[in-house]
């Protein structure tokens, strides 16, 4: 009897139990250290990255609901959105991006393996210097060639906020293959870190990589989101092989920078819920000695049942993923669901300002949560925009049909 896809992926309360036990065996990691690898060669040794990923033709292990789950104990459990991104870019690069480019090539299939051992570190590289990443202003460009030793594309431009950039082994770089002055074609290429004609910089600030980025941190002391690092990347004549482009010519803007736009803010509810819970747990324990007033009690209290509120929000919008794909419906959602969570946020950090001496750790998670908030702030005002604009031009009856 054949079975599909679903019947065969692990339960989520395994992966969840798999997950926690693994977190708690794993390499102790340093926020100023850099990327830490031998963390991450544990998650993979564990069977705890790529389970998004389809290596065998049997489909993921796990489905989007699955991963928001992990992204949310992750985050509470380590204390770390840095590392929970880490963890969330590899998976969605590799199912919405390099699995699915539609290239059944050996390079790609060793690449996935790769990615799923912890052998393999991958950023997405679409936003550029003073562009962001508008389709209309990115000018990081590709050219196809042909010599002696075959087909080859030569990219020449610069992209910035690159996360992973300092530790990835391979970057998915968005480029311009074609532009009738009208409108751009986009093309997406693996290259291999050391490629000749690539250089790493140093990057001002800090962001996911994909579609755009917060605001730079205040201080190198004060870096958002450590340890995951970022960077920006300089091409000149970067020669990549013509098997290193992905999925179709000409799509990679709409296929990749668009969608994963809407798939990273999904899964980021999750991720950014598990890390409130962490910030709510260090103050409980933080105030457990100090035996507080009553009405401090009801402001910790309200803050614990808006999370479990924001939980059912954040499960929402990773069903809502599997079931419908990344649409405009998702991207309308996710940023409702934004603005709940600035709020609560805003409450915390309200309370938080009344007590003295919280110590670095609250802060540090704070700063990260408000970096994740902020990123691709533009795109969530825009959604406001035109929500208000809909509601304007559409007219609505309270009146209730006879």
């Amino acid at each position: 009897m054949k079975t599909s896809a679903a019947a065969e992926r692990p339960p989520a309360e395994g992966l969840v139990r798999a997950l926690r036990q693994a977190l708690r065996g794993a390499p102790v990691v340093a926020r100023e250290a850099g990327f830490p690898r031998a963390w991450w060669r544990h998650l993979g040794e564990q069977g705890l990255l790529g389970l998004s990923f389809d290596l065998d033709g049997r489909g993921p292990r796990a489905d989007w609901p699955t991963i928001a789950r992990l992204a949310g104990g992750m985050a509470r459990e380590t204390g770390s959105l840095g590392l929970t991104l880490g963890w969330m870019l590899n998976e969605m690069l590799g199912r919405c991006v390099i699995g699915s480019a539609g290239n059944e090539s050996e390079r790609v299939r060793a690449l996935l393996r790769r990615m799923a051992a912890g052998q393999a570190i991958v950023g997405l590289a679409v936003s550029e210097p003073d562009a962001g990443a508008h389709p209309k202003r990115l000018r990081c460009s590709a050219r196809r060639e042909q010599d002696a030793q075959g087909e080859r594309w030569l990219l020449d431009g610069s992209k910035s906020h690159v996360s992973n950039g300092p530790a990835a082994d391979v970057f998915v770089v968005l480029a311009v293959t074609a532009d009738d002055g009208l409108r751009k074609a986009f093309d997406a290429f693996l290259v291999e870190a050391g490629t000749p004609g690539l250089a790493l910089q140093p990057s001002a600030g800090a962001g996911l990589g994909t579609i755009s980025a917060p605001a730079p941190a205040p201080a190198p002391a004060a870096a958002v989101l450590a340890p995951l690092q970022h960077a920006g990347l300089q091409f000149e004549a970067c020669a990549v092989p013509a098997g290193c482009r992905l999925g179709a010519g000409g799509t990679a803007f709409d296929r990749i920078a668009r969608p994963v736009r809407v798939v990273e803010d999904a899964l980021l509810t999750s991720a950014v819920v598990g890390a409130m819970h962490a910030e709510l747990d260090a103050l409980a324990r933080w105030l457990r000695p100090t035996q507080p007033a009553p009405a401090l009690l009801r402001r910790l209290g309200a803050l614990r049942l808006e999370l479990d509120a924001l939980q059912a929000v954040a499960d929402q919008a990773a069903r809502r993923l599997e079931a419908e794909g990344p649409g405009t419906g998702l991207a309308q959602f996710n940023a409702g669901s934004r603005r709940l969570l600035e709020r609560w946020q805003a409450e915390f950090e309200s309370l938080a300002a009344t007590l003295d001496d919280l110590g670095d750790a609250i802060a540090a998670l704070s700063r990260d949560i408000r970096c994740v908030l902020g990123i691709a702030r533009s795109v969530g005002e825009t959604r406001q925009f035109e929500a208000g604009q809909r509601m304007l031009l559409t007219e609505e009856s309270d009146e209730v049909p006879a």
